[in-house]
């Protein structure tokens, strides 16, 4: 049985994925992380205590998902925390949506996240102890970009339904975040970010950091919160 708790991490290079994984790794957990092994150098060579494990999965398969929390359930002896962070943003009118778009959208952003869940909520709810974070963007309640919006909209349903069901012991939580602060905004040059900040009260955009900062709190603390949405966004939504 490990000493530390046990986080999943299920995309190291979904929405903040790296990010995620090395402040819980600082923070002293173990990791379980979705991704190959040789990209993950960076934090097994971290000053930190804890073991990482890197088992890449199919996230549409079932199956898959099974076999890696069961690989980590028996390399670790528990799973405490399951981050599941799959990000696929795609856009288009209603009239221009395709099935291929669409099924896509729903199998990584929707889908994959059902699989994690189902699966790691086998493990929790025997050992009477977990917290699923499901991660997604704030298009889940402005309806912005009509596919992706539909997807994100319909993971927090997923968590709220999950937090019933796998109360009192589990608890689950949404994490949406305003549009994140990427490379490609600078190489549209500074009116473009500019542009970007004027509708948010804090003045500039979402970082992973931030991302990776309300991920910690919810696994560390936050016993009294279940089906709720933590939002990242500088304030920009607020009514």
């Amino acid at each position: 049985m490990s000493e530390f708790p046990v986080a999943l991490v299920s995309d190291w290079n979904g929405l903040a994925g790296q990010t995620i994984a090395m402040q819980l790794a600082r923070a002293g957990y173990h990791l379980l992380i979705n991704g190959p092994e040789e990209d993950i150098f960076a934090l097994q060579a971290q000053d930190i205590e804890g073991k990482i494990l890197a088992i890449p999965f199919d996230s549409s398969s079932e199956e898959s998902v099974q076999q890696v929390i069961l690989a980590g359930l028996e390399y670790f002896g528990r799973l405490d925390v399951v981050i599941n962070n799959f990000y696929t943003w795609q856009d288009a009118a209603l009239q221009e949506i395709t099935e291929a778009l669409w099924g896509e959208l729903m199998q990584s952003n929707l889908k994959a996240a059902f699989h994690v869940c189902r699966a790691a909520a086998l493990v929790m709810t025997e050992q009477e102890f977990g917290k699923i974070i499901n991660l997604t963007t704030t298009s889940c309640f402005t309806g912005s970009h009509l596919p992706f919006a539909a997807t994100a909209a319909a993971l927090h349903s997923l968590t709220k339904s999950l937090a019933k069901e796998l109360a009192p012991h589990v608890r689950v939580n949404t994490v949406a975040c305003g549009m994140l602060d990427e490379p490609w905004i600078d190489e549209g040059g500074p009116e473009l970010r500019q542009m970007l900040q004027k509708s948010i009260p804090l003045g500039r955009l979402c970082r992973a950091g931030d991302i990776a900062d309300a991920i910690l709190y919810l696994a560390n603390g936050a016993d009294f919160m279940s089906g709720q949405m933590l939002v990242l966004d500088g304030g920009e939504t607020m009514r």
